[in-house]
């Protein structure tokens, strides 16, 4: 098993993000209290949720399965089903055999990413491609 990730700097700056967002939450309803409590600690849990989340986000490239452990969701193609793996402005994606698409959220940065902030991206989606074409030919 293979298994992709963003560059440590890219897993923890939202991590620190969704961190400062719980404590600033639960300090802001301890110190006012009243209805900001109860509303202030679901947004502390929230981003605490948030965390763990964001250092799961990954690809796992398996013998059998190509899987994208996303945000929301997580999601397990078969290699049969992974037509092609490639890179956009937008990040990383993968086009089942039938032409749709999914995006892996691991790599996403969006288009006014820094030129920097791309290249993971773009090596993850070179190398799973590599690997795709790898599991084709043993078929």
């Amino acid at each position: 098993m293979f298994i992709l990730r963003p560059p440590l700097w890219q897993r923890v700056m939202p991590t620190v993000a969704l961190l400062a967002l719980s404590l600033i939450s639960a300090g802001a309803g301890a110190d006012r209290g009243g209805w900001l409590w109860p509303v202030s600690f679901a947004l502390a849990t929230v981003g605490l949720v948030g965390v763990g989340r964001s250092l799961a986000l990954r690809i796992e490239a398996r013998p059998e399965e190509l899987v994208l452990v996303n945000w929301f969701h997580t999601v397990h193609l078969p290699w049969a089903q992974v037509a092609r793996c490639g890179f956009d402005t937008d990040g990383l994606w993968v086009r089942r055999d039938d032409g749709r698409e999914v995006r892996a959220s691991c790599f996403q940065h969006g288009r006014v990413a820094f030129d920097f902030a791309r290249v993971p991206a773009k090596t993850a989606a070179a190398r799973l491609e590599q690997i795709r074409k790898q599991r084709r030919q043993r078929r």
